[in-house]
């Protein structure tokens, strides 16, 4: 092939890079890599000493994420969150310009116990700006949703059935580790755009 054919080609795909930079999304999962400073030391990373799969990120890190970059004017955002890092959780969403609209719960089956407390549930918070854009007809998103907990920090498949289901395109999921269908994907571990979507089936 010529050099023409590649010099084309990388300007298709700066162009490409440029329009993704652009894009702004009507709703926004986002699972941040907080970092957990308590005493789980009888956890499984905690009690073998194991690093973390992922790099972890400090409270400002994520306070200071450029959520504007992504967010719309009209924006629903699904932030994931553990029980500890719940009450800077509305600092966060003060400062991203987002207003707190409820709590979903996920029953992973499994849990650990933490100062007393068996806790098997993960939260995410529901937040919007500009106005709801959330399915507000016919199937609603539950409150609660039930899905077996699978490798560390994977999202249930559910979770993602429900929202594509009840919001408003175009999504994007916010350090994610995989393609889902429906979602565009970002991170540092997001996976190629050419690696197969996963189909969630409710």
């Amino acid at each position: 092939m010529t050099s023409g054919y590649w010099e084309n080609r990388r300007k298709v795909e700066e162009e490409e890079k440029e329009e993704e930079r652009k894009k702004k999304y009507k709703t926004i999962v986002i699972d941040p890599a907080w970092t957990v400073k308590n005493n789980l030391k009888n956890l499984k990373y905690y009690r073998t000493g194991k690093k973390m799969p992922y790099d972890m990120m400090t409270d400002e890190e994520i306070e200071n994420f450029p959520i504007d970059n992504f967010a719309d004017k009209q924006c629903d955002l699904f932030l994931w969150t553990i029980t500890s890092k719940i009450p800077l959780c509305f600092q966060l969403l003060r400062k991203w310009g987002f207003k707190y609209m409820d709590f979903f719960a996920w029953d992973k089956e499994i849990g650990v116990p933490v100062n007393g407390i068996y806790r098997r549930v993960e939260w995410i918070i529901y937040a919007y700006r500009g106005k709801m854009g959330i399915n507000k007809k016919g199937k609603f998103i539950p409150s609660m949703f039930r899905e077996k907990r699978g490798k560390h920090s994977r999202k249930p498949d559910i979770f993602y059935s429900i929202i594509k289901n009840n919001t408003q395109s175009p999504r994007i999921d916010i350090f994610s580790r995989r393609n889902i269908d429906g979602f565009d994907s970002w991170g540092d571990e997001a996976p190629d755009k050419t690696e197969p979507s996963e189909v969630q089936k409710r």
